[in-house]
């Protein structure tokens, strides 16, 4: 399992400035931090590595599925329903481990950031990607959501990429960081 970028070069059509420029390295298994100021390209590489967005150079190597988990949650996940109507083993330990209910399916938008957060996260581990990337998922988590994701992102073994601000996090995952500066 890997996710490699070569010589990966990004700006946007509205920007004169490169993010990135020859960018080059190999995120093999287990969790990577992505580290950096506001603006210095962490989400755009999440995407980049997802294939949302193309290089303007170089090309981006992706072996397997990759899934990415956003900071949004506005939405249901459209697997949702599915995930708690299933009988497999996976979804009750990972249901257990985040702390699911059965009635969070029908009351989805009355459901704070942290429980969607924790159903997103829940869904994309059910999902077994071979890369999983993660912006900001521990982002308005009080302390006991943030151990629990925690928990659960542990179970993980693929490559993962966390953007995150989140120290404790990002420690207690995390074998190495890379660092974005802005430019």
């Amino acid at each position: 399992m890997a996710l490699l970028l070569r010589n990966v070069s990004f700006r946007f059509d509205t920007a004169e400035a490169f993010l990135f420029r020859e960018l080059s390295i190999d995120f093999h298994g287990g969790w990577t931090g992505i580290l950096g100021a506001n603006g210095s390209g962490k989400t755009t590489l999440l995407r980049l590595a997802a294939g949302e967005l193309s290089p303007c150079e170089g090309q981006v190597l992706r072996r397997g599925r990759v899934l990415l988990c956003e900071q949004r949650t506005e939405e249901m996940p459209q697997r949702f329903a599915a995930f708690l109507g299933s009988g497999d083993p996976e979804v009750f330990r990972l249901r257990g481990m985040l702390g699911i209910e059965d009635a969070w399916g029908e009351r989805w938008h009355s459901l704070s950031f942290g429980e969607r957060k924790r159903v997103q996260v829940a869904l994309a581990l059910w999902e077994k990607p071979e890369s999983l990337l993660l912006d900001e998922p521990t982002n308005h988590l009080d302390g006991a959501a943030r151990r629990l994701l925690g928990a659960a992102l542990a179970t993980y073994d693929g490559v993962g990429l966390l953007v995150s601000h989140d120290r404790e996090l990002l420690d207690g995952l995390c074998r190495r960081c890379l660092f974005l500066g802005a430019s």
